[in-house]
């Protein structure tokens, strides 16, 4: 089954194809994985594109299915703190055929996605 989205379409990750939802969440991956210094798996709870933007929330997990822990990593007091969650948060932009993260948010324990629609122009539409 192929999919072709214009650029005023919007789509959630079951309506995406298999292979531009594996391109999102890889390119979605590398900036999280590269601050923790760990690899890092997805539980996506939300996945939506709208036009050239796409924008995620995951639950980050370990290699083995776990919660991830922050354990040895730059956010390590943050987590013995309580003051961190295990999700992530990702806004990206598709340019010249490929993804691009344009803004993060590692462990959110608030809407920290809440100003980016003004900040990087992205539709206000694409955010729960």
């Amino acid at each position: 089954m192929f999919v072709t989205l214009a650029a005023g379409l919007a789509a959630t990750a079951t309506q995406m194809p298999n292979a531009e939802r594996a391109r999102i969440l890889d390119v979605a991956r590398e900036p999280v994985a590269k601050r923790l210094g760990k690899s890092v798996a997805f539980v996506v709870r939300t996945l939506e594109r709208q036009g050239d933007w796409a924008f995620l929330i995951a639950a980050m997990q370990d290699g083995s299915g776990r919660p991830i822990s922050f354990t040895g990593t730059p956010l390590a007091s943050a987590e013995a703190q309580g003051m961190i969650s295990k999700d992530y948060a990702a806004l990206l932009r598709l340019n010249g055929g490929q993804w691009r993260v344009v803004d993060t948010a590692v462990g959110p324990t608030d809407v920290a996605w809440a100003d980016w629609p003004e900040k990087h122009g992205a539709p206000k539409a694409l955010f729960p």
